[in-house]
């Protein structure tokens, strides 16, 4: 996939956000679709993650005591807190949302 910084632009990415997918291509090499490919792969893997995260929790409001699904509750927003601070999310969804526009 051809990606150009008009294209990214065009479909709601900023001039900060561009520039700092550039940079981390710079210091890490690759293209800029490369980039774009991984972001959105990210992207859904923390939203399959936070899925996956909200049926478990699910699950323990039902079948488990208040107490312990408190705390699963607390540990697993702490734990998607800090996975979605490891990646730009804004920036992964803007890249998720390209790929998908970019392949229809």
């Amino acid at each position: 996939m051809v990606v150009t910084d008009e294209a990214l632009l065009r479909s709601g990415f900023t001039q900060p956000e561009l520039q700092k997918i550039k940079s981390n291509i710079d210091r890490y090499g690759g293209t800029l679709g490369e980039a774009i490919n991984d972001l959105a792969r990210r992207f859904v893997t923390l939203a399959g993650v936070v899925c996956v995260c909200v049926f478990i929790l699910l699950l323990l409001v039902v079948f488990s005591s208040p107490d312990r699904a408190m705390a699963w509750g607390l540990a697993m927003i702490f734990g998607i807190a800090i996975m979605s601070f490891a990646q730009p999310p804004v920036i992964s969804y803007k890249s998720w949302r390209y790929s998908k526009t970019a392949k229809d």
